[in-house]
């Protein structure tokens, strides 16, 4: 795994989407858990950093879509961390709803990414989160609620660093094609696409220098206002 800044990490080679692998003395939090079948890879890496198994203690979800979503019950299993997530996406982690779509060809675009991507296992969330909320991570994450893209969808910011971890609220790369550059999260991929765009506004509001993405390489640095000069400021 390559190191982003001094105790944060990403795994390197994954399909998809990114993990974030957080690293203090209590232990090792993830964020994401990449796409199903990348579990082995995933291990590799963080034992290959010298860190074990059992030193993760908390896997943070940003939403419910299995490519970030893919490995967090065989990790949890395995590793006995804590899973946590928004409380408006328990019941899509656990299996006991599910995701809402706004037409039928979105609908048939998330079942054929199932069909390719593997569906992912249904997994216990041990800690549901809303606004506000603090992940003991890094000094403490705050929880941000930026719906949209999914109904409980989260970022997490760490102030006094000012490093923001934006999951999907805000993408740097499309993961079909791979274009890259800062935008917000294409409508085909949202349940309410006025509403995530409202939240990634909401989003630039923050001062941020660094933002690690979920789809895309992060931002080292004037990450705050290069997101405002594409997406507007809030308001």
């Amino acid at each position: 795994m390559r190191q982003v800044l001094p105790d944060i990490y990403l795994i390197e080679g994954l399909r998809v989407a990114h993990v974030y692998v957080l690293a203090s003395e209590d232990g090792v939090t993830l964020i994401d858990s990449g796409t199903p079948g990348e579990t082995g890879e995933i291990v590799k890496q963080i034992e290959g950093a010298g860190y074990a198994l059992s030193d993760i203690r908390a896997i943070v979800m940003t939403h419910a879509h299995s490519d970030h979503t893919g490995c967090v019950a065989e990790l949890a299993r395995r590793s006995g961390a804590q899973v946590l997530a928004h409380r408006d996406e328990v019941g899509y982690l656990e299996q006991t709803a599910s995701l809402p779509y706004k037409s039928f060809v979105q609908r048939l675009m998330f079942g054929l990414s199932e069909r390719m991507l593997s569906r992912f296992e249904p997994c216990k969330v041990d800690r549901s989160l809303q606004d506000g909320d603090v992940v003991e991570a890094l000094g403490g994450l705050q929880v941000i609620h930026v719906p949209g893209h999914t109904p409980g969808s989260i970022a997490l910011y760490q102030p006094e660093r000012r490093v923001l971890f934006c999951g999907d609220a805000i993408f740097n790369q499309l993961p079909i094609g791979g274009k890259q550059g800062v935008r917000f999260p294409p409508a085909i991929v949202c349940v309410d696409s006025p509403r995530a765009q409202a939240s990634a506004r909401k989003l630039t509001a923050l001062p941020a220098e660094v933002v690690c993405f979920g789809h895309g390489e992060p931002i080292l640095q004037g990450a705050g206002e290069k997101m405002r000069a594409v997406l507007g400021a809030t308001g």
